[in-house]
């Protein structure tokens, strides 16, 4: 005969630390303006972990009249590493106020028939993360006008009147273009991606910044493709095979910054002797290819985190600011 698990009760909780269920309560719902002793609250977390009490949160929602359920929703691949490493941000920051994630796809629908939106009004979840995923205006608009809390993730800027988390690593682009000057630099090229939104700024950037060196920009160093792999290798071999080919490059995604430095070894060009590379973004590979890639840093897993605690605060009523911009890092390795 199999035998029975024995579910543990607050009542237990209250019991093994020698206080009252309410207190309890009070402690693992972190509910504010109630003075709890740090030794009281130490005796019920010691307890609920000595009993391995685990709340009933579907009966915690129905409680509360909440789903303890956020939707993330990404356009991305659900193996990308930029989307990986912030959903494990989000996770972590919404575990300490112990809800769940309801992972969710962008679809091009009408904003009422957003299955987003259906969980929603279902009462399936309280609130959306956007995780670098695309909403244009009316759909912003639609989720503010009907009260559905929500924020955006991405390393660009929205420029929506928005709820959102971002970086600066656009900042960073002239100084990665003092460092190649400082170098002996004079040739500088870029290869990136095709801008896809507007608010993909980063090939202006980089013009910006050659411009504000003291430098013409020379188109014929200037590439750009979509994501295809091979179609990107075809680009960089543009530029690698050029009468005056680049001297540094800036590559605007990790994808890029990694196929230039293949595209050069393919070519006999010796990076950093005759190519100095850096790119813009993240990647778990930059330390394992050869040379080792510089890259101006994404903060991935704070992106996920602060936004989890952005919304959280929206949710619970709290005031908030409009937009939280997160510093990025250059870092300097082999390539550079």
């Amino acid at each position: 005969m199999m035998d029975v698990k024995k579910s543990v009760s607050s009542r237990d909780v209250a019991r093994e630390a020698g206080v009252s269920q309410a207190t309890v309560s009070y402690i693992l719902n972190n509910v504010e303006n109630v003075k709890i002793k740090p030794e009281t609250r130490a005796a019920v977390l010691d307890a609920v972990k000595k009993l391995n009490y685990h709340p009933n949160e579907i009966a915690r929602g129905m409680k509360l009249k909440k789903s303890m359920s956020i939707g993330v929703v990404t356009d991305r691949n659900v193996t990308n590493f930029y989307f990986m490493k912030t959903l494990e941000g989000i996770r972590d920051g919404l575990q300490r106020h112990n809800y769940s994630i309801t992972l969710l796809f962008n679809k091009p629908e009408e904003a009422a028939d957003a299955e987003y939106v259906r969980y929603y009004d279902s009462n399936r979840l309280d609130g959306i993360i956007f995780a670098f995923a695309d909403i244009d205006p009316d759909m912003a608009d639609y989720l503010t006008g009907k009260g559905i809390p929500f924020v955006l993730v991405d390393y660009n800027h929205s420029n929506k009147d928005v709820y959102e988390v971002c970086t600066d690593y656009l900042s960073h682009i002239p100084k990665v273009i003092e460092y190649f000057i400082s170098k002996g630099v004079k040739r500088i090229g870029y290869a990136g991606p095709n801008p896809a939104r507007i608010s993909d700024s980063r090939l202006e950037a980089f013009r910006r910044a050659i411009l504000g060196c003291g430098l013409d920009v020379d188109e014929d160093l200037v590439v750009t493709s979509d994501f295809d792999d091979d179609r990107i290798f075809e680009a960089a071999a543009k530029l690698m095979t050029c009468e005056k080919r680049p001297e540094a490059l800036l590559a605007g995604s990790p994808r890029f910054g990694i196929i230039c430095v293949k595209c050069s070894q393919r070519f006999g060009i010796k990076v950093p002797e005759e190519l100095k590379i850096i790119a813009l973004g993240t990647s778990n590979f930059f330390t394992v290819t050869f040379p080792s890639l510089s890259a101006v840093e994404l903060p991935l897993y704070d992106m996920g985190f602060k936004a989890a605690e952005m919304l959280i605060d929206l949710i619970s009523g709290h005031k908030v600011e409009k937009s939280e911009v997160l510093p990025s890092e250059l870092i300097i390795r082999d390539s550079g």
